[in-house]
C-alpha cells in the first residue's frame, strides 16, 4: 500500500576490540565490535512472527497502517527462530540486518554468523525525525520477543530508535585468525536482502574502517575517528 514506512539505517561499528571468543578457543583471535540499525520513519517497523503447530520456525510478515492507525496491509518477510544462548533467549527475527568484514578493496573477508535479531528499542538515536516516539513501549528485550513456547511475536523498531546489540553478545564478532594484517572495513548493513519494505534503501549500509596488526594470539586493532567520534 502507498502508506509511510519505516527507514532503516545503520550505525557505524564501535566498541571494537579483539577478543579470544565466547568460547575462549585457544589459537584464535576474533574481532569483536558493537552495532546499531534504527528507524528513520516516519513509520514504525512492525514484524510478527506466527508459528504453525509442529514447525520450530515462525513465518513473518511485515505491517503497513495509514495515518489513522488502521492496518492496510502486510507482506511475507522471511522467518524467525529461537536462540536459546546465554544473552539471547528470545525469538529473533532473520531478516534485519548483517555484519561483514569488507578488505581494503570494499570485497567481503569474513561474515559474521551473527544473522538474527530481536527488534527493540534499546536506545534513542534521533528524536527530531518526523513522528518519532519518545515514549517507545518495547524496551525491554526479557520481554519484547516473546518466550520458548510462544506460538506469536510483534517486534516493533519504533520511530527515532535504534536497536544495539553490543560486543559482549555471542555472535557480535569476526574469525580473524587466519586474516593478514592490514586495512579492513566492518560493515553494519541493515534488511541484507531487500525483504522489508522501507522509504529508501539507499542508506542501509555503515561502514568503519580499522586496521588489524601484532601476532597471532596478540593481534591488534588500531580504529581510525569517524567523522566526530575519535574513540572506538
Amino acid at each position: 500500500p502507498d502508506v509511510p514506512k519505516p527507514d532503516l539505517r545503520s550505525l557505524p561499528a564501535y566498541g571494537i576490540v579483539i577478543s579470544d571468543g565466547e568460547k575462549d578457543i585457544p589459537g584464535k583471535d576474533y574481532l569483536a565490535f558493537s552495532a546499531n540499525v534504527w528507524n528513520a520513519g516516519p513509520a514504525q517497523l512492525v514484524v510478527d512472527g506466527f508459528r504453525s503447530p509442529g514447525k520450530a520456525k515462525m513465518d513473518a510478515y511485515q505491517y503497513f497502517y495509514d495515518a489513522k492507525g488502521k492496518q492496510v496491509g502486510y507482506t511475507p518477510t522471511g522467518t524467525m527462530e529461537w536462540d536459546p544462548r546465554p544473552g539471547h533467549v528470545h525469538w529473533h527475527f532473520t531478516d534485519f540486518a548483517s555484519y561483514r568484514l569488507l578488505k581494503a578493496d570494499k570485497k567481503e573477508a569474513v561474515r559474521s554468523g551473527k544473522e538474527a535479531f530481536c527488534l527493540a528499542n534499546t536506545d534513542a538515536i534521533d528524536y527530531t525525525v518526523k513522528n518519532a516516539n519518545w515514549h517507545p513501549f518495547n524496551t525491554d528485550l526479557s520481554t519484547a520477543c516473546g518466550e520458548e513456547n510462544s506460538i506469536s511475536v510483534r517486534e516493533v523498531l519504533d520511530v527515532g530508535s535504534g536497536d544495539t546489540y553490543s560486543q559482549d553478545l555471542p555472535g557480535q564478532s569476526f574469525d580473524i585468525t587466519d586474516l593478514p594484517n592490514g586495512t579492513y572495513y566492518i560493515q553494519v548493513l541493515a534488511n541484507p536482502e531487500k525483504r522489508l519494505k522501507e522509504t529508501s534503501v539507499d542508506n542501509n549500509s555503515a561502514l568503519r574502517k580499522i586496521v588489524l596488526g601484532g601476532k597471532p594470539d596478540k593481534r591488534t586493532v588500531t580504529v581510525p575517528a569517524h567523522d566526530l567520534v575519535n574513540a572506538n
